[in-house]
């Protein structure tokens, strides 16, 4: 609802005044960098000690310089899993501000001089859901206007967008057939060559995106704020996200990695992202700086005419969505993460999405440091652990293809040559700790969320398999990118077919030939056994897509929820909506 004042003033700036205090004290890189440096230093020490220093004085110098490049390689693994591991922590550590920081924006209202028009910028290809189109766009907002931005070639869903919008005469449809740039030639197609200036803000839809009613409302509230308390000129707001729709027990258990990484991730980005602005001479200043970097991603996001202006176009990349960031941060314009404003995207429907979307993450971020690397190490934009934030974020998946080097070198050269590393047996429990990091911090929050000790333990077992089934497309797809080969915008699948063990064997051969080569290889040249953790998931993790053929009862009400949803939205303007929570 809008009224004519601001509401609970003194309460809302003092609580402001104490958030933007703490943001102006950035901590979590200064934790992880001593973490790691301290780690590091002990781990060097043997190394050096029983490793570098005999090799080399036994005559073998290119051996002793072999065995610090892949020192190298260690202490990037052990940086992200300290990374991992201190994030979580410093979530929890600042949660309840952040959320009452949040809460005193949210209890505002909207000004009556403050009435900008939104559009709901629904993108699909080949994979229109009218439940998803039409759960977004039943806004409390009054003053939107609904756009499906259609770039399909298939003619089933162009008939059926087609459909919808016969059926709902409000909703506009643009149909862009040269499907140039994938998502970020459509919405360009639109808002530079299509639209007439008509709009202050515009939100952006994924095919399977739904809203809570009270999104367009409440982002508005977090601009208007900005504009009247903060001083600063926020270009984006981003909303967290659950991974909910789940239609089988695939999509269950694994939607609450998202459900745990979402919020903790970006909530203790844009709380230590500091402030920009503009001074005398338009030159962009850092007010306060920041530790991290806060990016919009690429869905549930709402952008200011202004910011998208002073852009001028959707960057045409794979990761659009982190490059159009980049690009607004470099124009001045502060983004914002709010823990809670909610979407809803759906985890990907089994393992062969997954991988799907993963290749294709890996592709893109490699992709973006081409094209942005030297403009952020050389922008004075961004603080230097705001660019040390932006690099962790963006080359997590470069992780996987040096590790495999690490223990190509760990496992078979040195062994061969008969090198000593240095490495002592009691490094090998933090090294464990480290490799499963993720998964760790996402059994503690699960934990925390009410998951028994026994769901926990089925949870961390599951995803070992599941991520060890992946690692080789992850590899592959790093390796590729670092040779050159394009990044490719892949629409992740939808549907789910019934598959066979059969199936899944033969759609992961590849990687369970990669996966058993490594293991047989490294056990003849030194006999190493914890090279099974990290691929005998990889031989037998085809076994997790079993887990889509399966389905719990609140699978097959979800199912029966979206089914009357999609009927609803093609048959009647007064159906049921499909609850955004789902």
């Amino acid at each position: 609802m809008r009224k004519a004042s601001l509401q609970g003033n003194t309460k809302t700036l003092s609580s402001v005044w104490k958030y933007q205090n703490k943001r102006s004290k950035p901590y979590t890189y200064k934790m992880i960098l001593s973490i790691w440096i301290i780690t590091m230093v002990i781990f060097e020490y043997f190394t050096f000690r029983y490793g570098v220093l005999p090799t080399y004085y036994a005559g073998h110098p290119y051996y002793s310089m072999l065995i610090i490049l892949n020192q190298l390689f260690v202490g990037i693994f052990f940086y992200f899993g300290i990374l991992h591991f201190v994030f979580p922590v410093v979530y929890q550590r600042e949660k309840q501000d952040v959320i009452a920081y949040e809460n005193n924006v949210l209890s505002t209202a909207l000004q009556d001089n403050f009435y900008p028009k939104v559009l709901l910028l629904y993108t699909t290809y080949n994979d229109f859901l009218p439940y998803a189109a039409d759960q977004c766009f039943q806004q409390t907002y009054t003053n939107c206007q609904s756009v499906i931005l259609d770039n399909s070639t298939d003619n089933y869903y162009i008939n059926k967008v087609r459909r919808y919008v016969q059926l709902h005469s409000n909703v506009q449809l643009i149909h862009d057939v040269n499907n140039r740039y994938a998502k970020a030639g459509n919405l360009n197609h639109f808002l530079c060559h299509e639209l007439h200036d008509d709009y202050d803000y515009f939100v952006i839809l994924d095919a399977d995106e739904l809203l809570e009613k009270e999104f367009v409302e409440k982002t508005l509230k977090f601009f208007q704020f900005a504009q009247q308390h903060e001083q600063r000129q926020l270009g984006i707001v981003q909303a967290n996200h659950i991974s909910g729709q789940n239609l089988n027990e695939f999509q269950s258990l694994f939607s609450s990695s998202g459900n745990s990484f979402w919020p903790v991730q970006n909530t203790v980005r844009s709380m230590f992202s500091g402030t920009l602005s503009k001074d005398n001479n338009g030159e962009v200043i850092q007010v306060s700086k920041g530790d991290c970097v806060d990016i919009e991603l690429g869905h549930g996001t709402i952008v200011s005419k202004e910011c998208f202006e002073a852009v001028g176009q959707i960057p045409q990349a794979v990761a659009e969505d982190l490059c159009f960031s980049v690009e607004a941060l470099f124009k001045g314009f502060n983004i914002q993460f709010v823990h809670q404003i909610y979407g809803n995207e759906a985890f990907p429907i089994n393992q062969a999405a997954l991988m799907t979307r993963s290749a294709k993450f890996s592709s893109a971020n490699f992709e973006f440091m081409k094209l942005y690397g030297k403009k952020i190490w050389q922008t004075k934009v961004l603080s230097k652990t705001q660019k040390l934030d932006l690099l962790s974020f963006v080359l997590s998946d470069i992780l996987f293809a040096l590790e495999y080097l690490s223990l190509t070198l760990s496992s078979i050269v040195f062994p061969l040559a008969h090198v000593h590393t240095g490495m002592q047996t009691f490094f090998l429990i933090p090294t464990l700790i480290v490799y499963f990091s993720q998964s760790i911090a996402d059994g503690w929050f699960q934990k925390l969320s009410g998951w028994t000790l026994w769901k926990v333990i089925k949870y961390e077992c599951l995803a070992a398999f599941l991520y060890g089934g992946m690692y080789y497309i992850t590899v592959k797809a790093a390796f590729l990118s670092l040779f050159g080969v394009s990044a490719k915008f892949r629409t992740t699948p939808k549907k789910h077919n019934k598959i066979t063990f059969l199936d899944a064997f033969k759609a992961n051969f590849s990687g369970i030939i990669f996966s058993l080569s490594t293991i047989i290889i490294v056990l003849f040249c030194s006999g190493s056994s914890w090279i099974l953790l990290s691929f005998v998931p990889g031989v037998i993790g085809f076994l997790v897509y079993s887990l889509a053929n399966k389905s719990t009862y609140s699978n097959r009400k979800a199912h029966v929820i979206i089914e009357n949803g999609n009927y609803n939205a093609l048959t009647s303007l007064q159906g049921e909506i499909v609850p955004w929570d789902i």
